[in-house]
């Protein structure tokens, strides 16, 4: 699974290059924040598998290690760069929405790139058929999930 450092290297690449290319700080400021915060979510799986009182070093050995049973990873999904697009066209093309779009595909894009020989993995409706069981949707990870030490 990329680290954080990786996810905050790939956010400045990516919104560097938006700015360069829109000069908008309110695009650029949304992809590097949406690139970075979207593992947010990672926070709701640990704690409903792991308990409330697991600190910070834990966190990132469980995220890190894919210690999971199931995992529902809200904002990791195709799904909301389909209602960006929209919400982006609504809004009128705000670069708060359009960087924020920008920054959870470039996330989305890493991650299932390195974590997922499936496309789906990041689909909601897809983990949801599947009943959010890890190892079926993230097969990939299995053996670094089933190897990993601190």
């Amino acid at each position: 699974m990329p680290k954080l450092q990786y996810h905050i290297a790939a956010s400045t690449a990516v919104s560097g290059l938006m700015y360069l290319i829109f000069k908008s700080w309110g695009l650029t400021t949304a992809s590097f924040i949406s690139g970075i915060f979207i593992d947010i979510d990672h926070i709701y799986d640990v704690i409903r598998e792991h308990g409330k009182d697991t600190t910070i070093q834990e966190f990132f050995h469980i995220s890190h290690g894919a210690q999971f049973h199931k995992v529902f990873l809200l904002f990791h999904a195709w799904e909301w760069l389909f209602a960006g697009l929209l919400l982006s066209w609504y809004s009128n093309w705000n670069h708060w929405v359009i960087g924020a779009v920008i920054g959870i595909t470039h996330h989305l894009i890493m991650d299932s790139i390195y974590n997922s020989a499936n496309f789906l993995s990041y689909s909601l409706f897809w983990r949801w058929k599947h009943n959010f069981h890890f190892d079926t949707i993230f097969n990939r990870l299995i053996d670094h999930k089933y190897s990993y030490r601190k």
